[in-house]
């Protein structure tokens, strides 16, 4: 009777457990918008389960009409525009929350990182303001995280503390993120809630790096991609009879030329 029992309680515990787990794929628009009144919307995918989640570009990226701004009530100025095709692998976020992992890979002026970071503890303002992102009632939250602050907008409805790039850390799924400037912006376009477990059994598992960059060269590309962007840009103009500007209002800022930010 009594091991009769125990095995009713495992069966119980197992079944509430596999009730809460959550698995999903959403595919995020990210937005770049840039000085000269046009945007760009580059495709990812968010791949995830309760602990894990991997976020990784999807695509080529697309230039937004005006129509598309409207559609997808994009405003602002756009911050970089895309000058030459990128040949490096995909960028991507790797995040393991009970381990406290978070590895990602990025590509910066066609150099390629691949870091061994940490999961950074944003200290989330929640708003009481609300709004509706497709079908999921959604709250407002505002945080600052690497020189940004962001305005997010989360969903409890999906009890998953996970979102687009490297926001996370609030009770429901990130739907939708811009920073302060409206330079940068995440926008959920489609969320699938019964995924192939397989894709998702394969997709979560740990990125493996021959070598991995240290993080301080990472940060010291970031506060030089301004110098190098420049260089690349003086090459195309000289080659193609381009006409480069330096030093002006519309021109692009170093801190705007990257999502993180480090003095």
């Amino acid at each position: 009777m009594k091991n009769l029992l125990c095995i009713l309680t495992l069966f119980v515990t197992t079944t509430i457990i596999a009730q809460n787990q959550v698995n999903g794929i959403v595919q995020y628009d990210f937005i770049i918008n840039n000085p000269n009144g046009v945007s760009f919307a580059n495709p990812y995918k968010l791949y995830f389960n309760n602990n894990i989640s991997f976020y990784i570009r999807n695509g080529k990226g697309k230039r937004i009409s005006e129509a598309d701004e409207n559609t997808m009530l994009i405003t602002g100025k756009m911050v970089e525009e895309k000058i030459m095709k990128n040949s490096l692998p995909n960028n991507y976020v790797y995040t393991n929350l009970s381990e406290n992992i978070l590895i990602f890979r990025e590509g910066i002026n066609q150099k390629l990182f691949v870091v061994n970071d940490s999961v950074a503890n944003i200290k989330w303002k929640l708003s009481t303001e609300n709004k509706k992102i497709g079908k999921y009632n959604c709250q407002k939250a505002d945080g600052m995280y690497r020189g940004r602050t962001y305005t997010v907008w989360f969903t409890t409805e999906i009890p998953i503390s996970h979102g687009p790039w490297k926001l996370r850390g609030l009770p429901g799924l990130i739907l939708e993120a811009t920073d302060e400037k409206n330079l940068y912006g995440f926008r959920a376009t489609l969320v699938d809630l019964s995924p192939n477990k397989k894709i998702i059994d394969e997709r979560l598992k740990e990125p493996k790096a021959e070598k991995f960059s240290d993080i301080e060269k990472y940060i010291e590309a970031i506060k030089n991609k301004q110098k190098d962007f420049e260089a690349m840009l003086m090459a195309a103009s000289s080659d193609r009879n381009m006409k480069f500007k330096r030093d002006c209002d519309e021109c692009p800022k170093a801190e705007d030329l990257s999502l993180e930010i480090f003095k």
